[in-house]
């Protein structure tokens, strides 16, 4: 089999995570790497025994040598090398969110229409976790019933990025440019979209600035959403809590004919009417994020010239619907989410 020959732009934490995937995979090789910084740059070269290294993603999209780009850059700095690899024919992954604004957004969508060849996966990496595949098989079997109400919330505390000052540039992203329900919160809201398979249609959001006041933007915020069929859903993002975080980020969807509270199922026969509860639902527990699953998924899709399972307009979808969520607390009115 022809191995897929890549490159990756930014070796943040994620970036450093998909390098070893790669480096595991047997559908890739892992040709380039690329970050600002260069003693991080040439430490992990090093440490993967990668020689081809970029402080300049343009020179690393022009490497005839790499057919496939993998995009780890702060959140409000995916448009450029996105569409920089665009221009070059490149197959994409990039992080999610795909932007931090609506003309952002809409401009990296609008230029992937010029190139459908290309195979793109949006980073919304817990769809690749076997818990929330096997809640989506139980929903759309209908076991459930109709879906009436869901929540899920990213809650975790962040404040040890006070100090992720980018040594490069003296700007410390994390504090001025992220927005925590765009950043964590469209995690949650893209678990649901995906599991119940439809589009929110309003969002209704309340935020404060309470408890990470170093934080630009608001660092708690609630948004309810509202889908086509009138069932609701609730997504609550905390950017410094004194807790950990919670499992299966607080997922719950409630059904006509039965429950599901994280990775617990309820499904009451109805000749019994009482003596019944939660049971654990049969699939596989992991620890972190998969994402081995996420870059085998987009290898696939461009070996096998398949579908990515987030797409770049399906995970525009969750992107936008967040920014939605962030313009409702802001203006204070609920807020038609517009889709692609």
């Amino acid at each position: 089999m022809t191995k897929v020959k890549v490159g990756i732009i930014g070796l943040g934490h994620n970036g450093q995570q998909h390098a070893a995937a790669h480096i595991a995979s047997d559908k890739s090789e892992l040709v380039a790497l690329c970050d600002k910084d260069g003693y991080r740059l040439h430490t992990v070269g090093d440490r993967l025994g990668i020689t081809n290294l970029y402080q300049n993603y343009h020179e690393m999209i022009a490497d005839q040598n790499v057919q496939a780009v993998s995009i780890h850059t702060p959140d409000g700095y995916h448009k450029e090398p996105f569409l920089s690899a665009l221009g070059a024919g490149k197959h994409i992954l990039i992080e999610k969110p795909l932007a931090n604004t609506e003309e952002d957004l809409l401009e990296m969508v609008r230029a992937s229409e010029k190139v459908p060849s290309l195979k793109i996966e949006v980073g919304y990496i817990l769809r690749f976790n076997p818990v929330f595949g096997k809640v989506r098989e139980v929903v759309r079997s209908k076991k459930l019933g109709k879906i009436f109400y869901m929540e899920s919330d990213y809650i975790h505390n962040l404040k040890y990025k006070i100090n992720a000052t980018d040594p490069v540039t003296g700007k410390n992203w994390y504090l001025q440019d992220q927005i925590p329900m765009v950043s964590g919160g469209s995690h949650s809201l893209d678990i649901l979209r995906w599991i119940k398979g439809e589009e929110p249609i309003t969002v209704f959001s309340y935020s404060n600035h309470l408890a990470f006041p170093e934080l630009s933007n608001d660092d708690s915020m609630v948004s309810i959403f509202k889908f086509h069929d009138g069932s609701l859903a609730k997504v609550v993002t905390l950017w410094a809590p004194e807790c950990p975080k919670d499992p299966f980020y607080n997922l719950r969807i409630f059904g006509t004919k039965g429950t599901i509270e994280r990775d617990q199922i309820c499904v009451p026969e109805r000749n019994i009417s009482q003596n019944y509860g939660f049971k654990p639902l049969e699939a596989q527990r992991i620890e972190g994020h998969p994402y081995g699953p996420e870059v085998d998924d987009w290898l696939t899709a461009i070996i096998e010239d398949g579908d990515t399972r987030t797409n770049l307009k399906d995970g525009a979808n969750s992107t936008l619907a967040a920014l939605c969520a962030v313009k409702s607390a802001r203006d204070q009115k609920e807020v038609m989410i517009p889709f692609f």
